[in-house]
């Protein structure tokens, strides 16, 4: 029985011993928070080694998520991931719903960006980029001849509607020639005529404007169209002028123009299409209804791949401007100590206990063997 209450002994002292010894290193890990001083030095193991070695702590920790938790790799992993990137075209179309819903107008948009006065301005800036856009059009192609400016396509089709066109002006323009409902209805086809034919049509458009177009038409079917031979003429007349257009050079037309005038007219339009059906002032959700359906299927998701292999391309610079390894470790020294413990032990507090019991464990072993020996001997 002696030797029994012996053994128990020693192993409860080898065990509290043990488990004791182990609780108080793990609590010098963090504490004491500051130096102890006694008679002027300093105690040993005083402050605990993580208030000691904090900063070390947190430079290693910036190290460690930059170089081995939150990686450029392990970034470009998640952006190009399938599910992330349809998780990313879900919250754009969710974002983009919610922005339309606000029936902003692009004037209201513009005027929260800061841009006071958006109709003005804007017609400016149009105006501005399409004079330039015209120059450099223009010297691209301003040696050559207008027959080397005109598609096959709208070419053939300009030519195959010269005949319609004289017996058409032969039937319609005699009978309204003289009055203002005539003239007015000339002018309008001759300007629909041009303008369903883009840009050249435009070019086309300004060259016999020049000279008055609708004013010289009326004046010369007056006199013109009231022989039977009008029509075969003046379709005639049409195919010479015509070919003879297509061998001018553009630098041709516009001196006939006045490269000025054009500009003034290319200025013109596209201030006229800036302020055109007062779409500045519509909101932005009745202007792209008509295009919802792709807009939310196709280009949504268009975009948002085009952003994620923009990001996964440029992914290294932007991990280097952020400073990842600075923004933790600041982080890290700016917590207290305190907060850092409880830190620390929220992640670890079982494995610390499992050391406490494991010391004691092995504590009340060395005391049965000691205990054993002791007997022994």
């Amino acid at each position: 029985m002696d030797t029994f209450v012996y053994l128990v002994f020693m192993m409860a002292v080898g065990a509290l011993i043990g488990g004791v010894t182990n609780f108080i290193a793990i609590v010098m890990l963090f504490r004491p928070y500051e130096p102890i001083y006694i008679g002027g030095k300093r105690l040993p193991l005083t402050p605990g080694l993580i208030p000691k070695r904090k900063r070390e702590l947190a430079e290693q920790l910036g190290k460690t998520v930059v170089e081995h938790l939150v990686t450029p790799e392990g970034l470009r992993r998640k952006l190009t991931d399938s599910a992330f990137a349809a998780g990313a075209a879900d919250w754009g179309r969710e974002w983009l719903k919610r922005w339309l819903s606000r029936r902003e107008t692009p004037a209201q948009l513009l005027e929260r960006l800061s841009v006071h006065l958006p109709d003005e301005r804007l017609s400016e800036l149009a105006a501005e980029q399409a004079e330039q856009a015209y120059e450099r059009w223009g010297e691209t192609w301003r040696l050559r001849p207008i027959r080397d400016l005109l598609p096959p396509e709208l070419k053939g089709a300009m030519e195959a509607r010269i005949d319609t066109l004289a017996d058409y002006l032969a039937d319609r323009v005699l009978d309204y020639f003289s009055s203002e409902e005539g003239k007015r209805q000339l002018a309008g086809m001759v300007d629909r005529f041009f303008q369903e034919r883009g840009m050249v049509g435009g070019m086309l458009h300004m060259l016999l404007g020049n000279v008055n177009l609708v004013d010289k038409v009326q004046s010369e079917l007056s006199k013109f169209l009231r022989h039977a031979g009008t029509r075969t003429m003046l379709a005639r007349l049409l195919w010479t002028e015509w070919n003879k257009w297509l061998d001018y050079p553009l630098a041709a037309v516009e001196g006939m123009i006045g490269r000025q005038r054009i500009h003034e007219a290319v200025r013109a339009a596209a201030r006229r299409l800036v302020r055109s059906n007062g779409w500045l002032h519509r909101p932005i959700a009745e202007l792209v209804a008509p295009y919802e359906q792709e807009l939310f299927d196709r280009l949504v998701p268009q975009a948002t791949g085009k952003a994620i292999h923009v990001l996964g391309d440029k992914i290294e610079g932007i991990v280097a401007q952020l400073g990842l390894a600075d923004i933790v470790r600041d982080q890290v020294e700016s917590f207290s100590l305190r907060r850092l413990e409880a830190i620390i032990l929220s992640i670890a507090r079982r494995e610390l206990k499992m050391i406490t019991y494991l010391g004691a464990l092995l504590g009340a072993l060395i005391g049965a063997v000691q205990g054993t020996i002791g007997l022994w001997l």
